[in-house]
């Protein structure tokens, strides 16, 4: 199983998703590899957990020796599975691999291909996404809304696609609290709103800013807590100073662990224009939170309106202002939906319930391989040049991946790049690791 990521960082939904996979598949029984780019702590917790890692630079541009370098990779590893997270990685794998069509899982984070940048972006990688269909063995969709829009645009095969919602392992019921608080400044009968996410026009927090007027208006003494970081962040700082609520609202730096934020928090906000289905709304509904989000695309399928939340519609700051008015304002109803939200959590979006259909899709994806395939797979595990979770296995796999075991490609197309050839002689990363 190789797993391949275009981003280096566990912060982001699909590398959370990734890292969720690295921890749960060799408990299943699956051998596990990784490829993606230097720096960042997915390639350091993918060592920690004794997983073979081989860096690969996709997390820029398009280039035929970057496409050489995942090929090179995936030749290293001779997976029966090669499971693809993002656009941009699955793109590099369909490309890269010759075998893409029987083995390429292509896991969708949320079908953004519509909505960002200018038009002509938009048309050219709606394309890119539609030529590359026919190359992918089986689609993934974290929520039916993106199955639906994924069949619409033709990015994806309707026959080829299943939907498996995002999963989490749930939080303890008891859990510290008062740190997050105390790093912010705030009492503790303060309210609290949460909210996490990068600062990019998807997420919207221009909005949610705007709805926070409303919220200060009857509530004077509220706090909003955003957590994240991007180019934004100093346009938000204007808004925030200009509607002069600067002095309630923080800007929170980014971090791996929300644990104790959402112990803290009373409420948690969401105002993004379009997503999948994130995480931190799973996270918090775990820890009790009640939600108020827009009601985008996969977000409806977790949160149920009025039972364990408000949804309002996109860039609405009125709606969504007083959805966290109201919540605020009725302790009572913060507790019951709350709740409600840790039970369909705990009923719907498990990390069990996740990791076991997704390896259902690889054993389906495992008995329709050709023989020849199939049989060079089982030769090179056989031979122990790829052991379960050993670095030393993809180390010797790459050193002897010219030998072509999957068929993948001839010797003499092996990548020729610097980077290419370092991975190469190295068998897995750079050695340089990002805090």
């Amino acid at each position: 199983m190789l797993l391949i990521a275009a981003g280096n960082t566990t912060t982001g939904g699909g590398e959370k998703h990734v890292a969720d996979l690295m921890r749960s598949l060799p408990l299943a029984g699956f051998d596990v590899a990784l490829a993606c780019p230097h720096g960042g702590d997915l390639g350091g917790l993918a060592r920690g957990l004794g997983v073979p890692v081989c860096n690969v630079p996709i997390d820029c541009g398009f280039s035929p020796a970057r496409v050489r370098a995942v090929r090179a990779a995936i030749s290293a590893a001779a997976p029966d599975v090669v499971h693809a997270h993002g656009s941009r990685a699955a793109a590099f794998a369909r490309l890269a691999d010759a075998h893409a069509a029987r083995r390429v899982v292509y896991t969708v984070h949320g079908i953004h291909v519509d909505k960002a940048g200018s038009t002509a972006r938009r048309i050219v990688f709606t394309g890119i996404e539609q030529l590359l269909r026919p190359r992918t063995a089986r689609f993934v969709t974290v929520c039916e809304a993106d199955a639906a829009k994924g069949a619409r645009l033709c990015v994806l095969s309707a026959a080829r696609t299943t939907t498996i919602h995002n999963g989490i392992e749930l939080p303890p019921r008891a859990a510290p609290a008062g740190r997050f608080r105390a790093e912010l400044g705030v009492g503790a009968h303060v309210p609290l709103v949460l909210s996490v996410g990068r600062f990019h026009e998807q997420k919207d927090q221009e909005t949610l800013l705007r709805a926070w007027r409303i919220v200060v208006g009857s509530h004077p003494d509220a706090v909003l807590a955003i957590v994240g970081a991007g180019g934004l962040a100093g346009r938000l700082r204007e808004l925030a100073a200009a509607d002069c609520t600067s002095g309630s609202v923080r800007l929170v730096r980014p971090r791996a662990a929300l644990a104790e934020a959402y112990v803290d928090a009373d409420a948690f906000a969401l105002s993004s224009r379009w997503e999948g289905l994130p995480y931190v709304l799973l996270e918090a509904m775990a820890y009790g939170l009640p939600v108020a989000s827009t009601n985008v695309d996969g977000i409806p399928e977790a949160v149920v309106d009025g039972v364990t939340g408000v949804l309002v519609p996109p860039e609405d700051p009125i709606a969504l202002g007083r959805a966290l008015e109201g919540l605020l304002s009725d302790p009572a109803r913060r507790r019951r939906m709350g709740e409600a939200g840790r039970e369909r959590v705990t009923a719907e979006f498990s990390l069990d319930q996740m990791i076991a259909r997704i390896t259902q899709v690889y054993r389906e994806l495992m008995e329709l391989r050709p023989p020849a395939l199939a049989s060079a797979g089982d030769s090179l595990q056989n031979s122990g040049r790829l052991g379960p979770s050993s670095e030393s296995g993809m180390k010797d796999g790459m050193r002897q991946s010219s030998t072509s075991a999957c068929g993948i490609l001839p010797p003499s197309s092996l990548g020729r790049s610097e980077h290419e050839q370092g991975c190469l002689r190295r068998g897995t990363h750079t050695d340089r690791t990002d805090p």
